[in-house]
Order: structure tokens, then sequence, then C-alpha cells
């Protein structure tokens, strides 16, 4: 499980337009443009497209650091803090997180700071361009929450799964409507290895979208996603988009505490079972793959090892491995939030730089642990024409084990 190892209190304050930007903001910015070594520039997948320093750590926060001495106006910035993936590969590279970070418990929180100024432009009306689409976006996430349960259930209609047990699936909205294959491999694979899962017969709103927008409204519907899972008996909750899963190690604790259950990625859920010898992975698959870390796995939750070891466990697969650390330079394109909505343009130069690396290894296939990365790298190939398939994990394990 992630660990939080900075946690400031003062990102609640809000940020208003007119008003000083406290103390402790400002000296928080101040610890990265102070450093001038600028280690979190070149692994920024947005500044390795479009060469502008604005739009990493190091210039945000010094865009920031101008808003406090009064030499900009909050309003003038809305457009550069729409830049930033919230991939979190600057943290990882800012010496304030690898000096300070186990010694002091006090790290660089770019993803936590754009956060914060995304709600406080938008409490104040301050629009950046693109957010008609992100509010769209959201809306049509409460439309689905204020709509009949059955809907958010659909998917599974033929699965016969309860609606209560102590392993209980996590389906958010995206997995629900637009990637349904996921959470339907998923269900397969597990009832094959003759584990019982259930799923919530109402997950609540759990969107980076209304995060970064409404921070109120999101708490709102964590809370009810807690309290759902405990009233359900959820002894693990299974996770199955790593954005909800870095939610539910990181977010949720922050602002609830430790979680009344054991909150697993699926990877390494199922990594478990193959071990145990309750997963037969007996099917030849003779192909030669890739595989793609996910921002929210790898970067903001260090999450890397199972999806590799199931690869490797896989009948007549032959993967060449790019290893975590040289994938903090790597994103799909789509950002863990707003981004690809915001910026469609440099989301696409994104993955097709990331697509024509897997090319150049001569892999037939990038093996993805994300229903956005596949979506996104799904897109980019059928534009670009760079012949490398993209596959969700689910998709090769359910090949080797005879699935349909």
């Amino acid at each position: 499980m992630a660990e939080l190892l900075s946690k400031k209190s003062f990102y609640k304050d809000p940020l208003k337009e007119g008003q000083p930007v406290s103390d402790e903001l400002t000296k928080d910015c101040y610890a990265v443009f102070s450093c001038r070594h600028k280690f979190c520039r070149e692994v920024c997948p947005v500044y390795r497209e479009e060469r502008n320093e604005s739009f990493g750590s190091y210039g945000l926060h010094t865009t920031l650091l101008s808003v406090s001495k009064g030499i900009e106006e909050l309003a003038n910035i809305k457009d550069t803090f729409s830049h930033c993936l919230e991939c979190g590969a600057c943290e990882l590279r800012c010496p304030t997180t690898i000096f300070a970070g186990d010694f002091y418990k006090y790290t660089t929180t770019t993803v936590d700071l754009v956060r914060k100024i995304r709600r406080d432009l938008v409490a104040q009306g301050i629009h950046y361009e693109g957010w008609n689409e992100v509010k769209k976006y959201i809306d049509e996430h409460q439309d689905y929450y204020d709509g009949p349960e059955t809907e958010l259930t659909k998917w599974a209609t033929d699965l016969e799964l309860p609606k209560a047990g102590q392993q209980v699936m996590f389906v958010d909205y995206y997995n629900a409507f637009q990637g349904t294959e996921v959470p339907r491999l998923a269900a397969k694979i597990l009832q094959k290895a003759g584990v019982p899962v259930a799923i919530l017969e109402k997950p609540s709103v759990t969107t980076g979208e209304l995060l970064e927008s409404d921070i109120d409204l999101w708490l709102k519907h964590a809370k009810q996603n807690l309290e759902a899972l405990e009233k359900a008996g959820a002894k693990t909750v299974i996770l199955l988009n790593p954005h909800e899963y870095s939610y539910f190690v990181k977010e949720y604790p922050k602002h609830f505490g430790s979680l009344p259950f054991e909150a697993v990625f699926i990877t390494d859920y199922l990594w478990q079972l193959v071990k145990e010898g309750k997963i037969q992975l007996e099917k030849d698959l003779d192909i030669k793959v890739s595989y793609h870390d996910p921002c929210a796995l790898n970067k903001l939750c260090g999450l890397y090892e199972s999806p590799r070891k199931l690869i490797n466990s896989l009948p007549g697969v032959k993967y060449t491995d790019e290893d975590p650390v040289t994938q903090w330079n790597y994103c799909c394109g789509n950002g863990t939030a707003s981004f690809k909505k915001v910026h469609p343009d440099i989301a696409y130069k994104i993955g097709q730089r990331r697509l024509r690396g897997v090319a150049d290894l001569d892999a037939q296939v990038l093996v993805l642990a994300c229903p956005h990365c596949k979506d996104q790298f799904t897109e980019v190939q059928t534009k670009s024409g760079i012949n490398v398939e993209p596959k969700h994990i689910l998709e090769l394990i359910a090949d080797a084990m005879g699935i349909n």
C-alpha cells in the first residue's frame, strides 16, 4: 500500500484573487524554486513535447510564487495549471522528496498542489480553456449516480454477482459504462478460480475531475463508498482502475483515516491466486509483448511488480521489459484526471511517442493494466497506424486460462 509521506494542512486554505498567499504555501513553493537542478523537468511528459518550463513542477511552483509576490494575478495562471498530467513523475525526481522525504517526512506534492489551485480557480468562477468539457464529464457522472441503480451494474447482468460478501470488486463509473470488458473479465477470471466476489449495488462517484473541482462533493461520495463497502461486509476490496486504487490508498486514508478493509489492486490479487495454484495459465499465447506502467500505479503508488510477474508467467509470451524507473518518463497521455479533455493534441503526441518506443522494441502487443491507458493507446494506434496492439493484461490472462 502506498504511504502518504507529506500531509500539508495548509493546502486546505482557499487561495483567492486579491488576497495574499499564505506563508506556508509560499515556503512550499520555495522548496522547489530554490532547487535549480530542475530534475523534474526532463521527466515531465508534457515538457518533453512542449519544451515549456512553465508546465513542469518547477514552473508551476515558480508561477505561484509570482502570485505571492504580487507580480502576477491568479486568473492569469489558470491555463498554466491546466497543463499538468498529475502523473507524479516530478515528485519522485525532486530533491526535496529524495533527501527530505524519508527523514523529515516532507515531500514535494505537485499533484496535490495542482488539484488545489484548480479547485480554487473553479470556486471563483475562473475557468481554464477546456473547462466546459471537464464540467460536462463531471455532470455525466452525477447523472449516472442520480439515475437508476440498475444502470450502474448493467455490465454484470448475466454474471450473477452478489451485492455483498467478504471480497468486493469495486467498479468505478468509467469501467461500468465505457470499459466494461475489464470488470467482466475480472469477474470471469475470479469465478473460474473459485473465488466468490461481490459488487456494490450503487457505487458512488470517484472521478478525478470532481476531486480537482469540488473536494467537498468528492469526499461526500468517498464517504458513501466506504460506508457501502463496510455495509456489504467487505474484508478485501479489489480495485480494477489504477486511478481509483490511488484514491483508496492515498486520498481516502488522508481524509478518513485507516480503511475498514484491505484495498488491493487486481494484479496483486491475481498474482497471489497464481502462486496459490488457483489460477492455471495453460494456453500458449505466442506473442512478443512489452508493458506500460500506469502513472497512478507506478508513480503515485509504487506498484509495478505484480503485472510483470503475471506477464512472465503467461505461456508463450516473449516479454521485453522497460523498468519502472525508466517509465517515470512515460505516460499514455490521458493523465489521471482532466488533462486529455483540455489538451487532446498534446495527449496524442505523448501517446504517440510512447507507442513508437514500444514499436522500436519489436513488440507486437503493449500490455496495459489501466482502462484509461487502453482507451488512449487504442485511439493513438488507430490515428497513427503504429503497428502495436494495446491489450489489457486481463485479456491475456483470460486467454491463457481458456476463458472466452
